[in-house]
């Protein structure tokens, strides 16, 4: 089979390209026979090996239709990774996919959906709907972007939910502190990426105040401003370093403000003993950081939104209030006292970091490109027949 991806690629540093990058790994893995090429972003590395290529051939700010076109040539499926702020909202997506070979079989994989009401364009969830409209199948991550396309009129048989992957990783922990200079710290609580005002770190500070009255705890906020940062969000650092002294947890707060490179994530999950994501947006789109605390095998705490809705997989009780700090450190100070809870928590966190390892994603990806080549008749049958196994 020969597989032609459109997307954002390494070296780029995209959420898309790193997701991708994962992808083919785990299908290289899974099938060594596939044939790959990755036309992608100028800003990606151009590579050619034994059937696989990255070829880096448009750019988001031109005119992409022609050069996507031209190396979709001679492939069996096109798969292309969707995300707003990399093909905008003009027609030259749609374009691509009305205009590539009727022979080939045409997957967009959705990244994210905004509801109209919280977009900044009022055509945004339209848009969505039309590159689904054009394609043969659409893959999202979420069962709540799977009904936001069926509200718009894309036919439920041609839409499937394929969770996002996880990276295994199991690092010891006493490693993993003393590579990180953390050793002789307590109970360590992780918050990883860049710092934004929607991921609510203050309303972590403020659950750090409420765990520290029973338990030595620290907040590690793992990153940085993000390149080309508002002065909104500078602002924000201030803020959060203001409040930690208000509330007295000043030495407790770790916000070292620097980007971590890639070889160093396994260590900041693993020396945490549990991962918090207290945001709050409206964005129908899964999250890469939670799926590696995930594969961390290390507890999530998370808000109660559409992003994290994965995490009743694991344990519905892990979910919180948005904005609610009690609720972190309840739930925080459980994990820590009560035993048979954590266990629980553990039993299933190992089960869902098998369930959609990359491996088992990328197979999930090979049986719905084997599906879509055969006949168009019994394709449609076995995708509409297989709609709700797949989610």
């Amino acid at each position: 089979m020969k597989i032609a991806y459109v997307s954002t690629y390494l070296p780029q540093r995209c959420g898309v390209a790193t997701y991708l990058d994962y992808l083919v790994q785990g299908i290289k893995e899974v099938d060594c026979g596939v044939e790959i090429k990755i036309i992608a972003e100028r800003g990606a590395a151009s590579l050619k090996r034994d059937r696989f290529e990255v070829i880096p051939c448009w750019h988001r700010d031109e005119n992409y239709v022609e050069p996507i076109i031209d190396h979709a040539k001679g492939m069996d499926v096109v798969h292309i990774q969707h995300e707003y702020s990399i093909y905008k909202f003009d027609d030259r997506l749609p374009s691509v996919l009305r205009r590539l070979d009727q022979t080939l079989k045409k997957v967009v994989t959705i990244h994210c959906i905004r509801p109209s009401q919280f977009c900044e364009r009022e055509n945004g969830e339209l848009y969505a709907k039309k590159i689904a409209e054009l394609a043969d199948c659409v893959i999202v991550h979420l069962e709540s972007q799977r009904e936001m396309l069926i509200r718009l009129g894309i036919s439920p048989g041609k839409i499937h939910v394929i969770p996002h992957g996880t990276e295994i990783m199991d690092v010891d922990a006493e490693a993993a502190r003393k590579k990180l200079g953390l050793l002789g710290q307590g109970r360590i609580l992780l918050m990883f990426g860049f710092v934004k005002p929607h991921k609510c770190a203050h309303v972590a500070l403020e659950a750090l105040k409420e765990i520290c009255v029973e338990e030595d705890a620290y907040l590690f906020i793992a990153g940085g401003l993000a390149p080309g940062a508002s002065q909104r969000e500078k602002r924000y650092v201030d803020l959060l370093k203001s409040k930690s002294r208000e509330l007295g947890v000043e030495k407790r707060l770790l916000l070292p403000l620097k980007f971590f490179p890639d070889e160093d994530i396994p260590y900041l999950f693993g020396a945490c003993d549990a991962v918090l994501f207290p945001y709050y947006e409206q964005d129908r789109s899964s999250s890469g950081a939670f799926h590696l605390a995930i594969g961390s095998g290390k507890p999530v705490i998370a808000s109660r939104i559409p992003k994290f809705e994965e995490l009743r997989n694991v344990c519905d009780e892990l979910l919180i209030t948005p904005y609610n700090s009690h609720e972190i450190a309840k739930i925080a100070i459980r994990l820590f006292k009560d035993r048979t809870f954590a266990a629980h928590v553990q039993e299933r966190l190992r089960k869902y970091r098998e369930e959609t390892s990359w491996k088992a994603i990328a197979r999930k990806h090979l049986t719905l490109y084997d599906q879509l080549k055969q006949h168009p008749q019994t394709r449609k049958n076995v995708l509409h027949r297989n709609a709700s196994t797949d989610s």
